[in-house]
């Protein structure tokens, strides 16, 4: 049988809520699981999911369909891509590969964020209601839901097998059984020596007890989220200080991490701004980097900009993704509106000043 994704077969998206773990076959999926589409252990995951068995039936066929936009970007450039690094791994030796989600423990609240991706935002909660729908289930209890993976079970299987350990968060840097599971696991020589350790980080929540941990390990990779340069940055992921960021991306590199990459998400807020990112993170560090697609809140997706705006970048920029995205692109008069709305409210809440930093979302 020949699957043209081994994503959810030899990689386990680890991900959980009040609910239940979800389903999803990766991070990048864009299909939102139905209700019954969670289980409550996180060893059904592998053993017992009619949602994901249904999923991986569907990649015997053609595997392009909405839900893999990003994979299908990518590969229309010809960048590597999530399905494709999966299909290298082969599906002979299990789950090799691990994408944990231990919660929302968080100390941004990026703009284009939310409550239960960010704690911090419970800061900022009113205002998010205002422009957001927020479910009435959402409550301290699923706040609490999401710090409790079953990190035993994570544990044992990674001990000598588990080739690659993705951590995100939130702010994997910031949660303590993070650093307690990387503890545990760096007493193995095993795994130091050939587990890959691949952090995602908002880069200015460095720690020198996480540092010394991850020394340990050989093979040390990070994925940085950047969405734009200096002031764009400080004000989308609110409230980075720049120089903090750099000094905290070069005490990474000291790790003797071959190489960095930076995780972009695209939105109205940096769109004119990402070309001179990734101009910067190339010359600075040589970085790599993956751009997203934003997909909620629609109120700051490219849509909202105005058409002078954009065609004036997809002109210019000389990002093979940005051209792509942008060929999807349909200004709404009604998003252009609420997103100026909402930059307004943000600024009188956090004392920052969109109007200066980013013109072009008010042109």
């Amino acid at each position: 049988m020949e699957y043209k994704c081994l994503e959810s077969i030899n990689s386990l998206y680890v991900s959980k809520s009040y609910k239940g773990y979800s389903t999803r076959p990766c991070c990048l999926w864009k299909g939102d699981p139905e209700p019954h589409h969670f289980v409550d252990n996180i060893s059904d995951l592998v053993d017992n999911s009619k949602a994901l068995d249904e999923i991986r039936q569907g990649f015997i066929g053609d595997w392009k369909r909405p839900e893999c936009n990003t994979c299908i970007v990518n590969e229309s450039i010809g960048k590597p891509s999530k399905r494709l690094r999966s299909l290298r791994r082969g599906n002979d030796r299990g789950i090799v590969r691990w994408d944990l989600r231990p919660g929302h423990t968080c100390n941004l609240k990026c703009v284009m964020c939310n409550p239960w991706n960010s704690s911090k935002w419970y800061e900022d909660i009113n205002l998010y209601k205002s422009f957001n729908k927020f479910p009435s289930t959402l409550t301290s209890e699923d706040r609490l839901s999401r710090e409790t993976l079953d990190w035993d079970w994570i544990y044992e299987n990674c001990i000598d097998k588990a080739e690659m350990i993705y951590i995100a968060g939130g702010e994997p840097f910031y949660m303590k059984p993070v650093q307690k599971f990387l503890e545990r696991l760096s007493n193995h020589e095993w795994n130091c020596n050939n587990t890959k350790i691949l952090l995602q980080t908002n880069g200015v929540s460095n720690t020198a007890k996480l540092l010394k941990t991850l020394s340990k390990f050989k093979i040390l990779q990070f994925g940085i989220s950047c969405d734009g340069w200096k002031s764009v940055n400080e004000l989308i992921r609110f409230p980075t200080k720049h120089d903090v960021f750099v000094k905290n991306v070069n005490e990474l590199i000291e790790l003797k991490t071959p190489e960095l990459f930076f995780n972009i998400t695209l939105q109205a807020m940096n769109l004119v701004n990402i070309d001179k990112l990734i101009s910067k993170i190339k010359e600075k560090w040589n970085g790599k980097y993956d751009i997203h697609n934003l997909g909620n809140p629609y109120h700051l997706r490219i849509d909202c900009l105005k058409p002078s705006v954009v065609e004036e970048v997809e002109r210019t920029t000389q990002i093979p993704e940005l051209k792509k995205y942008i060929e999807s692109y349909k200004y709404n008069e009604e998003l252009n509106k609420k997103m100026k709305n909402f930059l307004l409210e943000l600024d009188a809440k956090r004392g920052t000043n969109s109007k200066k930093i980013i013109p072009w979302c008010f042109e």
